[in-house]
């Protein structure tokens, strides 16, 4: 065993292993820094847009450490309910709580599958759930969603990233109900084929999820939703998925509603497009809730400077919100662009802001027509540029 601090928290962990995988005695994996960062600022925005205490739940909990965060990083925290079944994760939780000297008052331990967990007493009433399982999170989302109250947030995360994003297409069918892209932006495609299926599986109780931000980092996604209740509310977030066709010879890309609509090839090149879907079409960031996440990350000293550098470049990206984006270096490569200006030029001659999907993406309202006849604008400038000319 060995003690590690993380924001305002000391816990005990096991010793750490390099690779870290489900059947570690007790879970703890120091790279998702960001995420419970993430976790901790997503609550005290619920904190602050409420006013009262809150009941917080963390049915995964194994070493306790996002529980404990939330009780010393917030002060609105009426009691944590923190659960693992596994024996040894309850033990050391206790322990941890115990370390942090956090009075018995502010939570409680339990013992059991999460699912049954959350579903032990409907109405239970949780404010807010973080849901972080190893994998997939379908099979808890439903018991999640029916655990909260009416304007409670789920905080969620996915590591099941391979499927969402196209490596094993017939999982993500299987598991998802819809076809990835692999392509330039297959972890979009993949957070929004995520964040359809969180929907439609709440909306089988009239129980609206509605998205409010999104990303991805490292080997998983990440997601937050407001639950609120009602058919028409439902109806009209069901009525946001649809299709992407996308074009990997020339990069088009469409998005559409309407399955019975869609183009067999595309028209700027005529190769037959590929469809992924369905999936969440709708915005991927609420403008408020990521302004507070930003804002209130930069006056933290217990926020990790990657959790900063990575809320500070989702909070431009969510300035354009366009299905898909690009990158610089596959546009050279299919253009046949000599050298690759730098990002920031890139960007600057795109009429567009850079993505956090990726290094050298970026999004731009800008129609694909448009974006190919400049690309081929900017093959010439820098092949002029090469040979010494102006």
């Amino acid at each position: 065993m060995k003690t590690i601090q993380e924001g305002k928290a000391q816990i005990f962990v096991p010793e750490l292993r390099e690779i870290v995988s489900s059947d570690m005695p007790v879970f703890y994996n120091q790279k998702m820094r960001v995420n419970r960062d993430l976790a901790v600022l997503g609550l005290d925005y619920l904190c602050r847009k409420l006013r009262r205490e809150l009941k917080v739940a963390d049915p995964l909990a194994a070493s306790g450490i996002r529980a404990i965060r939330f009780i010393k990083e917030t002060n609105c925290v009426g009691k944590v309910y923190a659960n693992d079944i596994n024996e040894k994760a309850t033990k050391i939780m206790e322990e941890n709580f115990r370390l942090n000297e956090i009075s018995p008052e502010k939570y409680e331990i339990h013992r059991e599958d999460a699912n049954f967990f959350l579903r032990k007493s409907w109405g239970f009433g949780f404010d807010y759930v973080d849901l972080d399982p190893f994998g997939t999170p379908v099979p808890f989302i439903e018991s999640a969603a029916l655990s909260m109250k009416r304007g409670g947030i789920l905080s969620l995360t996915a590591t099941d990233t391979a499927p969402l994003s196209g490596t094993y297409p017939k999982t993500c069918i299987r598991r998802y109900g819809a076809k990835p892209l692999r392509n330039e932006f297959k972890h979009e495609v993949g957070i929004r084929i995520l964040i359809k299926k969180v929907i439609e599986l709440a909306a089988q109780y009239d129980i609206a999820m509605i998205p409010i931000f999104a990303y991805s980092h490292l080997h998983y996604f990440k997601l937050f939703f407001v639950k609120d209740r009602g058919a028409r509310l439902t109806n009209s977030l069901i009525d946001r998925f649809g299709y992407v066709l996308y074009c990997f010879n020339c990069m088009n890309r469409e998005a559409v509603f309407d399955i019975l609509k869609t183009k067999e090839h595309c028209p700027v090149c005529g190769t037959r497009f590929n469809v992924g879907g369905p999936m969440w079409l709708g915005e991927l960031w609420d403008e408020e809730f990521t302004d507070f996440l930003y804002r209130e990350a930069h006056e933290r000293e217990e926020i990790a400077m990657e959790t900063k550098r990575i809320l500070k470049s989702i909070w431009e990206e969510a300035r354009l919100q366009t299905v898909g984006f690009y990158t610089a270096s596959k546009l050279a490569e299919k253009i046949g662009i000599p050298q690759q200006p730098p990002i920031r030029k890139v960007v600057e001659f795109y009429e567009g802001v850079r993505t956090h999907f990726e290094g050298d993406g970026f999004r731009t309202t800008l129609p694909h027509e448009e974006v190919l006849r400049r690309s081929e604008e900017l093959k010439v400038i820098i092949e002029r540029r090469l040979k010494g000319g102006v």
